[in-house]
């Protein structure tokens, strides 16, 4: 009896994490560009490129530390709106609010009509000083 139950939980087990690995992998909405502040402290002005099926949605996701002053600007700039959309932009405050501790903030997009075309990012302090672009990211979307 021990055997059998061992094995169901093994199964379900197995299954479950199948599931959600393909979920990750080939859902809307999925995050496919995640950069952190580690990322950022090589390189202050990173690119990446994506590729995406038109109707698609998709987030990014970059670390951010509100303690600072700094912020990633709310609205990427999008070159062809025919092509890209953002949908949302959220900030993610860390587990435990924790003072200086950094979270992230997260833009969601939509892929429009085939194309390609860039959503830009600036990581800015304008109330201090006017510091722009200390860091920025720029994403070259591809929509087939």
């Amino acid at each position: 009896m021990k055997n059998k139950v061992f094995v169901v939980i093994t199964v379900v087990g197995l299954l479950l994490t199948m599931a959600a690995c393909s979920a990750a992998t080939g859902a809307p909405g999925k995050n496919l560009v995640s950069i952190t502040a580690a990322d950022f402290d090589k390189q202050a002005n990173i690119a990446k490129q994506v590729e995406v099926k038109a109707g698609d949605t998709f987030t990014i996701t970059l670390d951010s530390n509100s303690t600072t002053g700094f912020q990633w600007t709310e609205q990427a700039k999008i070159a062809d709106a025919n092509i890209l959309q953002q949908t949302d932009h959220d900030y993610i405050a860390p587990n435990g609010e924790v003072v200086g501790k950094a979270g992230i903030e997260q833009w969601t997009f939509k892929a429009g009509n085939p194309g390609t075309t860039t959503a830009s990012l600036s990581y800015d302090r304008p109330w201090e000083g006017g510091e722009t672009g200390v860091r920025t990211f720029e994403l070259t979307v591809n929509v087939k």
